[in-house]
């Protein structure tokens, strides 16, 4: 019996066809499938983080030297040796000479001892579509302790103005010059044109320190540089 079962194992499987007759089918093992490897799918570089443009190149800037002329700035109270006016002009000057190196292009109210109306200040941003109106000033106090630079915007400024003084501020803090912060007021060269515009103090001239320090040419090339570094970050945050 047991070869019986042996021979009936060894046995092809028969199948019968409808039409009776005999099919044989041979059960082979499948055919082995060749092992091949997906391509690998290109690997893209990570893109380094979009860094906004540092470049003010094409903007129209136009610097103020505040007072001038029969003008002289800050009253007797101050600890300065140079007037407020002279002061003023050689920070605007240092201002305008590194945005032109950085390709704006700088209109100034003034570049030596003239006295400028107000009114014509304010005209000179409006006729030149100013991308950004900055006045520099220093600044006076009855309390000889107060100190620091500070910034101002029109009381109903744009929110441009707004960004550009704020942007000031950061600037300051950045350099690690003493800043009091963003302020507001009515100031003719801020509210009587329609560019965005900045007024800044750049010190106390009634606070020694303050005083001594604008008196040097590198300080005020200080000032200047942070100054720029605002308005640059501006546009570079902002735009024109």
């Amino acid at each position: 019996m047991m070869w019986r079962f042996l021979t009936i194992l060894m046995l092809p499987a028969v199948l019968v066809g409808c039409n009776g007759s005999k099919r044989v089918i041979t059960r082979l093992p499948p055919p082995a499938v060749p092992m091949v490897s997906s391509p690998k799918a290109p690997v893209t570089p990570a893109q380094p983080p979009k860094v906004p443009s540092r470049s003010v190149s094409g903007t129209v800037i136009v610097v103020d030297a505040g007072h001038g002329g029969k003008d002289p700035g800050a009253g007797e109270r101050t600890k300065s040796r140079l007037p407020e006016k002279t002061i003023n002009l050689d920070i605007a000057r240092k201002v305008g000479r590194m945005l032109s190196d950085r390709g704006a292009r700088v209109v100034y109210t003034r570049t030596s001892d003239v006295f400028i109306e107000l009114a014509d200040r304010a005209a000179l941003a409006e006729r030149n579509r100013a991308d950004l109106f900055v006045s520099i000033h220093a600044d006076s106090h009855h309390n000889p302790d107060i100190s620091g630079t500070k910034v101002f915007i029109y009381e109903r400024a744009s929110m441009q103005s707004r960004r550009a003084g704020l942007c000031m501020v950061d600037a300051f803090k950045e350099a690690g010059i003493a800043c009091r912060g963003l302020n507001s007021d009515n100031f003719h060269v801020l509210r009587e044109h329609s560019r965005p515009a900045v007024l800044i103090e750049c010190g106390y001239l009634t606070n020694g320190r303050d005083a001594g320090m604008l008196n040097t040419s590198s300080y005020r090339s200080r000032i200047a540089g942070t100054i720029v570094e605002g308005i640059v970050d501006y546009f570079s945050r902002y735009g024109s």
